[in-house]
This record gives structure tokens, sequence and C-alpha cells, in this order.
């Protein structure tokens, strides 16, 4: 048993409406020596009130001998102590009320004991107002009202027996040390039965560790020790086997006094349904990146020459454009170099289109191992005609890397049809000038590669500033 004591605001304390009306006559009756008289303390409180007070008189050194033990006391105790002593009562319920009878008796005011005592399947709970009194002799009388705290016993009750939880109160066993090396279960609804597979009446008063083996191996019993030492709240989720099922329980072990609470919460089918989701996320995440992917390469194609894998007239036209806003936001220079196939036409006409193709893909590998990887641009926008895009070039640039292509495709040589051939490409360099658009400095270029062509081809030229040339419709030839 253990008590809560209550030296001042005992009105706001006590539960028991009759307990304030003792008060109140107490107070009106006490004398300076904080005691008031016994016989008329009886005398203000009609009967249902006196038969909730005990009356009880010193005796010996260390004992107290019950003068009177209402009927309603009787009631609430279970048991009657008229004519007996407070030692007589069990343990530890005679230790604890004799120390409050002494203290009463020695401090001379009013005191309100919150009792609670733990059996099976209930808590008990009562409060006792005790008031130090004066018998007609001047000897020292203690009367204690009593009253049981039947609301919160119900309440709990009730909370107990409905909730869909498995609900235990334990208490921790200690060693002569003061360490806790174990815990009995004091209290046990019927769904803590179910879970546990033991009935109630094996629960109750029996060994947490003995009874739960399983989640003692699950370090379970670690967290009831921490809740117990740390008086902190734990919440957790554990999977057992229950009736040789899998299931998942959500588990809450909350300080209570010497010991703890622990509630277990079927928690299965939200964790299946969880699981669900996520594999359901996890499969439209896949969905959506494969569509993702899916998108990104029917883009890719829909700008990308299928022949020369260079992006076509519409991804360099794009490409272009984001230049140019670069270009103007950052005022870098960029350059264009456009590149057409001197006399293609003729290896079309004489060896077929597979030998062009063929050399359009050489070319195209040529043009793309002298670009920068992760600048440059490379477009086929005509038949044979290819275009670089050079970001953060200037001319003087532009025209060193077209030479250098030129040369080297000079001194390529192809096996076609038994016969060895070789081609020659003209170049037209034009930079970007500031506040252009796409179309200026296409025509540019095109207006520079068509000099190099006029000039006798296999060669490199530059654009003129601002040049104003049309595009020629047709560079083959």
């Amino acid at each position: 048993m253990t008590a809560t004591v209550h030296t001042s605001d005992i009105r706001d304390h006590a539960t028991a409406p009759q307990a304030g009306v003792v008060l109140a006559a107490f107070e009106e009756l006490a004398t300076p020596d904080g005691r008031a008289p016994v016989d008329v303390l009886f005398d203000r409180l009609d009967d249902a009130t006196a038969d909730a007070v005990e009356l009880l008189e010193p005796w010996g050194e260390n004992d107290w001998f019950y003068l009177r033990f209402g009927p309603a006391v009787t009631a609430t105790y279970g048991l009657d102590m008229a004519g007996r002593l407070v030692s007589e009562m069990p343990d530890p319920a005679a230790q604890v009320y004799r120390t409050l009878l002494d203290r009463v008796r020695q401090e001379r005011r009013p005191m309100l004991a919150v009792h609670e005592s733990l059996a099976v399947q209930r808590v008990k709970t009562w409060e006792r107002l005790i008031l130090p009194c004066r018998a007609p002799c001047g000897g020292d009388r203690i009367a204690t009202y009593v009253a049981p705290r039947c609301s919160r016993e119900d309440l709990l009750t009730a909370v107990l027996e409905a909730s869909q939880d498995g609900i235990m109160s334990v208490r921790a066993v200690r060693d002569p040390q003061g360490r806790i090396v174990d815990a009995v279960i004091v209290t046990a609804n019927q769904q803590a039965s179910e879970y546990s597979g033991h009935p109630v009446w094996r629960l109750v008063h029996g060994s947490f560790k003995a009874l739960f083996p399983g989640l003692v191996a699950r370090r379970v019993w670690d967290r009831c020790v921490r809740v117990i030492e740390e008086r902190a709240t734990e919440r957790f989720e554990i999977n057992i086997s229950h009736r040789r099922l899998d299931t998942w329980l959500r588990v809450t072990i909350v300080p209570l006094e010497d010991g703890f609470v622990i509630s277990f919460c079927d928690v299965t089918d939200l964790k299946y349904a969880l699981i669900e989701a996520e594999c359901s996320r996890e499969e439209l995440a896949a969905e959506m990146e494969q569509r993702r992917a899916l998108e990104e390469e029917l883009r890719r194609l829909s700008h990308t020459d299928e022949l020369t894998q260079a992006l076509n007239r519409r991804g360099f036209d794009a490409a272009l454009k984001r230049e140019l806003a670069l270009s103007e936001r950052y005022e870098r220079p960029f350059s264009l170099v456009a590149v057409d196939i001197d006399h293609f036409k003729r290896i079309n006409d004489v060896y077929g289109h597979a030998a062009g193709d063929r050399v359009l893909r050489a070319v195209s590998d040529l043009l793309r191992g002298a670009m920068r990887a992760d600048a440059d641009v490379l477009g086929r926008v005509g038949g044979e005609e290819f275009v670089l895009l050079l970001p953060a070039t200037r001319k003087e640039g532009a025209m060193a890397l077209a030479e250098r292509v030129r040369e080297r495709l000079a001194r390529e040589s192809f096996e076609i049809c038994g016969e060895t051939i070789s081609i020659t490409g003209s170049f037209g360099v034009a930079e970007g000038e500031r506040g252009a658009c796409e179309d200026d400095v296409l025509r540019a270029a095109d207006a520079a590669l068509y000099a190099a062509k006029r000039s006798g081809r296999n060669r490199v030229c530059l654009a003129r500033p601002s040049a104003e040339v049309m595009r020629p419709s047709a560079l083959a030839g």
C-alpha cells in the first residue's frame, strides 16, 4: 500500500464531498493547541457522516487502539477493527497508518492521505481525513474520516476492460542492493491475457521475466528497466508470433511509481497496409522512372539524327537558342563552324547511298572527336552539312579547330567497292555577335561556308562582320 499525503489545500485534493463538511466542523472547533474536542465534533456530524469516521487513541509506545470503527469504514476496508490495534492490520498497511497517526499527533494539524493498494485486477483507492482531537479527559485522540474513491476505481476498471489494447500494471522487484532483477504483474486485463496466451489469474502476481521470455530475449525487458530508472515513456513496434501468425504489436511502456504500465496494441493490419503502400509507392516510382526514361529517350530521338547520332535540325536549333540566351546573360562569346562535304552528291551517284551513309558517319565521328565532349554541340542540319556550336570560343579558336579538322579529313581515305577514295570538306566560321538571333548567326556561318566553296573548296573561311548575305538554297556540288 502507498499513501500520498496533503497538509495544505486539503479541500482541493479531497474528492468526497463530506470531507469538506468534516474539515469545516473541525476548523470551527479547533483550539489554539490545534486539537478539537472529539465529543463535540461527533455531535456536529450527521449519522451518515459519523458512520464513516474511526476514532483512535495512542496505545503503548508505537501503536494505536481503535475506539470506534464506523460501519461505512468496515465496508471500505472489508473488515471490522473496533476494539483492536492498528498493528493487527496486514502489513504494510499497518506501518503506513501508524506513521501517519504519529505525525498528526506530533504536528497537530489536519492531513489528507490518499491510499492505494493493488489487488487482483483492481486498484483500491481511498482517502483519509486525519484530524487531531482531544478527549474530555484531555488525552490525545485521532478522528479519521474514510471515503473510498469509487469513481476513480470504477473508471480504471472500465478503461482496462473496454480497451482493445492489452494492459498490465507491473511492480519492480529489487535485490538487497536495490537493483531491479524482475517485476511482478499487479493488474492485467482480458486483452493482455489474449496477447500473452496466459489466463489473467496466472498473469497477476506472476514474474514478468518468467511469463514473457520472448520479450526478455528481444530486449524489451531492458526497455522496461530503463523506463523505471529514467522515468521516461518508451514507444516502439515489435514483431512476434501470436497464435502461429506473424503479428506486429505497438508497445507503450509508461512509468508508474516503482514500476510501469505496459500496453500492447495489434497494428498488424496497419503495418501490412503500410508495407503494401510502400511497395506500391516503389512500384509507382519505378514505373514513373521508366516512363521518364522513355520520355527522355523519345525526346532524344526527336532531337537526334538517326544515322550520325548528331543533333538534327530541331535539336540543334534548341541548343543554339539556349547558347544565345547564356551568351547574352553572361556576356560570353561563342562561335559556329558550318561544315559541308565536298562533291558528296558524286559519292551517292557513283557508289550508292550506303557508301554515302558510311562517309557521313565517318565525318560525324571525326568532328565529334575534335569537340569538347562536355561543352561543344554537333548538329547535322542538311544532307551532307554539319554545324559545330562552340560555347565560350572566339572566332580565332574556331578557325584553328576548323583547320585541324579540315587537314585531318583531307588525309582520310575510304575503301568503297574495291576503290580507295578521299574526301575533303569546306568550312565556314562565324562568331556570334551581341544581340544577334539564331538566323543571323546561321546565315553568317553559311555565308562563310559558301565563300569557301566558291574559293575552290577544301578550305576554311571566316564570316565578315554583320554579313548581309542570303542563305544558299543548296551547297552540294
